[in-house]
């Protein structure tokens, strides 16, 4: 049963991660991941005024944003991949152990009767 069950969780997670891949990487909409050659970096590249100092903190200011922000996207569309399986994987474990550590195991019944069978016999000496 529990190869079935871990085979079954891998087919699962397979298919979630190709499909939440597929969704969120193979048409990456406009924008979503931009550098400072982009377009619309560009753009607000040239809206940077003043002095040589005051240009290059504006220009840098939003270089680190642009670079945040698709930093932050990217790794939002690698958790919607990656999570689920994970939680799917870790859910199913924490239910196995769960459910064995309910159910009493043969060597710890064996364990207790012979403990109890120990100080039965040694009050009657």
């Amino acid at each position: 049963m529990s190869k079935i069950g871990n085979s079954m969780v891998a087919v699962v997670s397979l298919v979630w991660m190709a499909w939440a891949g597929w969704d969120q990487f193979a048409n990456l909409p406009e924008g979503t991941v931009e550098n400072h050659s982009s377009a619309a970096v560009q753009e607000r590249l040239r809206d940077c005024s003043g002095t040589f100092k005051q240009r290059y903190e504006c220009k840098n200011a939003i270089v680190i944003d642009t670079d945040r922000n698709s930093f932050f996207n990217m790794l939002g569309r690698i958790a919607i991949v990656v999570v689920p399986p994970m939680l799917l994987a870790g859910g199913i474990h924490l239910w196995r152990r769960r459910s064995e550590d309910d159910s009493p195991s043969d060597d710890l019944l064996s364990q207790s009767h012979r403990r109890h069978h120990r100080r039965r016999t040694s009050s009657h000496h």
